[in-house]
Parts: structure tokens; sequence; C-alpha cells
């Protein structure tokens, strides 16, 4: 299942670098302070998310939680080569952050889960700061 996850998370990346929408000039205009907001809160996001993962036992959210892990993987990565796609991909993560967070609410009062809701929250935030 996660290796199936991570080829679809590889293929929206793919779909993302592909749009063509986005040119060179994103990457002088990208803001260092906002992208390091941003990649601070990916990485959170995506640790908490395997916390909440290998932690509970809450089957409601795991998958949620691995998208999770793998688009944050993905947006950090691409905002530290400042592709010009980095707009795109924060978008997409912030969408993918926000079901996550919704998912892990849904659990009820789980420590872990409240704490991944509330860290997804934030990359949200930074990433969709970031998608402009």
């Amino acid at each position: 299942m996660f290796r199936s996850i991570t080829m679809l998370l590889s293929a929206a990346a793919l779909a993302v670098a592909m749009t063509g929408s986005s040119t060179l000039a994103a990457e002088k205009t990208m803001d260092s302070a906002k992208k390091a907001a941003c990649i601070e809160a990916c990485t959170a996001c995506l640790q908490a998310c395997r916390e909440c993962v290998t932690g509970c036992d809450c089957a409601m959210c795991e998958k949620d939680c691995l998208t999770c892990i793998e688009t944050c993987q993905t947006c950090v990565a691409l905002m530290q080569y400042e592709s010009a796609h980095s707009p795109q991909m924060c978008g997409l993560c912030a969408d993918v952050c926000e079901a996550c967070a919704k998912a892990c609410l849904e659990c009820g009062d789980m420590p872990c889960c409240q704490a991944c809701a509330k860290t997804c929250q934030r990359c949200v935030e930074t990433c969709r700061a970031m998608a402009g």
C-alpha cells in the first residue's frame, strides 16, 4: 500500500511539474522566509504523521497520514531544489494536509491524532502562503 501511495504521489508531482504554468521567474521570486517556514512546517508535519501512523492504533487516519508524509517530502524537496513548480506542489500539499488534519480530528481524543491535526493545520497555512 505504501508503495502505491508513493507511486501515486510521484505521478502527482510529475503532473505538477508538467503543467508548464510556472516559469523560472517563480524561482527568483520565492520568498526565502516563507520558504524556510514552509520547509520547517512540512518537516514537522511529516514527522507528526509518522508518529501518528506508528504510535496510534487508529486505522481511520492511516491512509491520510501516509499520503501526507509523501506529499510533504516531495514538497520539501521541490522547495530545496528551488523548483519553479514549488508553488503548485505547495498548493497540493496544503490540500493533502487539510484532508489529513480533518481525518485526524475525526479520530476523537487520541493524543497522537490531535497533535498530528494541529501540525498539519500549521503546514496548510504555510503551504498556502507559498502557493500564493
